[in-house]
């Protein structure tokens, strides 16, 4: 596979449009097409793709999107732009395949090697309620938003944060579509909806995603870039039919900011907010959770996460991480 990611790479640095470049990467190395669920299929041979998190191919991939799509319109533009959009969570299963071929007791951990080797900070800074999607509401967040790399001040090229991983808090695992895709006789992506349980959607809505555009997380962000994360990833086209089936069955809590009781317990405390929770016994969190988000919404303060909550109250001070 390394000569497909130099290949990759040769395609990107060609000197034609962008969109030229993004074509040729679609239809000439992956193949693409979309199915009767709009569904995005690729190669089959390629869902072993492997690429690490830190490799050029995703930079100047995000690069050429951001150049493609400057506009407003974002990918909504044209049907390469919708292809886009759907590729994106292939892009998310190669850096996925990649990581889960490192060392560690779980997913998280394989991450924090990962990132301790490669001399990088990863970024918990990000709001996480879409990546907490539940079907009748939920007591607190059970998933936590890693991002990488946690800021960067490149013009061109720019990686921060863009790469994502959900995390569940507790087991340490990824959350992600592609625990929950099968496949057909073929190898391609089974994309009948009616194959997948109420239950198996759950991983599909709250996956991670790639970022086209440089979300603000708790970072400064160039003016040239702030509206590229709105215009490429929230103003979505359209997603394939699992995935649509699978937000309107699970829904985004709303924000203790907007009114809702949804705050991300793991904030710049990072894997000592990871730790300090898991320390709370089950039966007790919710109690816990909730004065937590009353604090939150009386003090006005800034959320720096539960375990720098749990360590300035003395009630719960026992499970702070020092």
């Amino acid at each position: 596979m390394t000569e497909k990611l130099n290949q990759l790479i040769r395609i990107l640095d060609l000197d034609i449009s962008p969109k030229q470049r993004l074509k040729m990467v679609l239809d000439d190395e992956f193949a693409v097409s979309v199915d009767q669920n709009e569904f995005l299929q690729i190669a089959p041979a390629y869902l072993g793709l492997k690429i690490s998190p830190r490799s050029p191919f995703f930079v100047k991939f995000r690069q050429l999107v951001m150049d493609a799509y400057p506009t407003s319109r974002g990918l909504k533009e044209d049907e390469l732009g919708r292809k886009l959009h759907l590729f994106r969570s292939y892009l998310d299963l190669f850096y996925l395949n990649y990581i889960h071929q490192y060392p560690g007791q779980n997913d998280f951990q394989r991450l924090l090697n990962f990132a301790h080797r490669q001399k990088i900070q990863l970024d918990y800074e990000t709001a996480s309620n879409y990546h907490n999607r539940t079907r009748n509401g939920a007591c607190y967040p059970h998933n936590m938003k890693v991002q990488l790399m946690r800021n960067s001040w490149r013009l061109r090229n720019n990686p921060a944060r863009m790469v994502e991983f959900i995390i569940n808090i507790d087991r340490g695992e990824f959350i992600s579509e592609w625990n929950t895709y099968k496949l057909t006789e073929n190898g391609e992506v089974d994309s009948d909806l009616t194959h997948y349980s109420i239950e198996e959607l759950g991983e599909v809505a709250n996956t991670e995603s790639f970022n086209y555009g440089i979300p603000h997380g708790g970072y400064y962000v160039y003016p040239r870039f702030q509206r590229t994360h709105q215009f490429l990833d929230v103003q979505q086209p359209r997603d394939n039919l699992v995935r649509q089936r699978a937000k309107k069955i699970y829904r985004a809590p709303k924000g203790y900011h907007n009114g809702g009781q949804f705050a991300d317990l793991i904030k710049s405390g990072g894997v000592k907010d990871a730790k300090a929770w898991q320390r709370i016994p089950h039966d007790f969190r919710a109690e816990v959770y909730q004065s937590f988000v009353k604090h939150l919404v009386s003090s006005g303060m800034p959320n720096w996460g539960i375990n720098y909550y749990l360590s300035s109250t003395m009630r719960y001070r026992q499970y702070s991480v020092i």
